[in-house]
């Protein structure tokens, strides 16, 4: 959905190296319990989406099956943050680390279906165009070939957006400090798993600042 042909190699390269590294913690990473392996795994799923949707391709793909994956990944974040063992401030202090993770996925299913549904209906040319949450057809050299029509579609969008980026500064800034504040080695270096936990903040904090840029790109 991206016609800048800058824009959309930028995103293609991040969610391809955020693909690849998500990939890599799910298999490396055998230390860790199989729910964080899952997370990795699930992130790494969104990446490809994402880097799909950047593509006029992208949109050919089946909606509902995303829609549908994205939705119960947001769901299983809460849930497994709700039961893994441990006192109610430890779940807490889980769910709410939990929280944006499940909104991130949720608001990838939410664009997956609003993009979904627009082609569909541009498609049939059913409903009317002030109501329906279709395509608008970008003039020729904007950033996007479609962006919604809806009023409410957009705003909706937009709020996301928002939501996003604080997101991702959120993020970024809890892994810089991470790794900026981890405990050092005798030589000097700093711990493994300090590292891979700064790395770790950082790519979800990208991740969140492209879709953030994606939900921009629909408004």
């Amino acid at each position: 959905m991206i016609a800048a042909t800058g824009l959309r190699w930028i995103l293609t390269l991040l969610f391809c190296a955020l693909a690849a590294y998500g990939l890599w913690r799910a298999l490396a990473a055998r230390s860790q319990p199989w729910t964080a392996r899952l997370a990795h795994g699930l992130h790494a799923v969104m990446a490809l989406a994402m880097f799909a949707m950047s593509w006029p391709w992208g949109m050919d793909l089946p909606g509902t099956p995303q829609v549908v994956f994205f939705s119960a990944a947001a769901v299983w974040f809460v849930l497994i943050a709700l039961a893994l063992p441990g006192g109610p401030e430890s779940r807490a202090r889980t769910l709410v680390n939990a929280l944006p993770h499940a909104v991130m996925t949720g608001a990838m299913a939410w664009m997956v279906a609003a993009m979904s549904s627009g082609m569909s209906m541009s498609a049939t040319g059913g409903g009317h165009a002030h109501d329906m949450p279709g395509m608008d057809m970008s003039a020729p050299g904007a950033i996007a070939t479609m962006t919604l029509g809806g009023t409410g579609d957009r705003w909706s969008a937009g709020l996301l957006a928002l939501v996003l980026l604080a997101l991702a500064l959120w993020w970024l800034a809890k892994g810089f400090d991470t790794g900026r504040l981890a405990p050092r080695t005798a030589s000097g270096a700093s711990s493994g798993g300090a590292v891979h936990a700064a790395w770790d903040l950082g790519c979800h904090g990208l991740m969140a600042l492209g879709m953030a840029v994606m939900f921009v790109v629909m408004v």
